[in-house]
């Protein structure tokens, strides 16, 4: 382990840093996991190491890198490793981290880009309830985060996706977004969703 953290130190080839970054995540070890995590923080290390050391403390199974990686986002200072840092959260199934996600979602200080990483992250984890989607939708008023919300209640399967992108449909009156949500329902085979295009059609 010494011998891998000597040449990711001192090694000027990022290939080989790279490689010793990987070889430390594949030593599952909490030695391997502190080195990583010590990359993944430090402002003076470049910015595609500090990416692929988030990424694999996102893989690795430590408990520790979980509330390391949140505590470590609020201290990052670009958006290339914040996103980074919400798909490596992703990653870690079963921590609770979908409702920090929604929650950076919500925040008005972060960039559009990076809210809509934190949308689609924890869309992909059956962790985040429809309604969570729901109510950011209804408290956004951001159409871009509305649009991202729609697409991840398009991927739900649950008849309450399906109920939010009707009301959507029906009550939304921003032309563009109600656009959206009737073209991802017309993915759908709900039979609410004919009558809904039947009630447009002769609307």
């Amino acid at each position: 382990l010494r011998a891998i953290e000597d040449i990711l130190n001192n090694s000027s080839d990022r290939k080989v840093q790279e490689n010793a970054i990987f070889a430390l995540n594949q030593h599952n070890s909490p030695r391997a996991s502190a080195i990583l995590r010590s990359w993944a923080e430090s402002n003076s290390r470049p910015a595609d190491l500090r990416k692929n050391a988030i990424f694999h403390l996102g893989q690795n199974r430590d408990s520790q890198n979980g509330p390391f990686l949140r505590e470590l986002y609020g201290k990052l200072p670009s958006r290339e490793l914040k996103e980074q840092v919400l798909f490596a959260l992703s990653q870690r199934r079963g921590e609770g981290h979908e409702q920090w996600m929604m929650q950076v979602a919500l925040d008005e200080s972060e960039s559009i880009d990076v809210r809509k990483s934190a949308i689609h992250w924890a869309g992909q984890s059956r962790g985040t309830a429809v309604a969570d989607f729901a109510r950011l939708y209804d408290q956004s008023r951001n159409r871009e985060i509305k649009n991202q919300v729609i697409f991840a209640l398009s991927q739900r399967r649950e008849t309450a996706a399906v109920d939010k992108l009707l009301d959507i449909a029906r009550r939304e009156t921003d032309r563009e977004l109600k656009k959206s949500a009737i073209f991802w329902l017309g993915q759908s085979k709900d039979p609410r969703v004919q009558q809904l295009l039947l009630e447009i059609i002769s609307g």
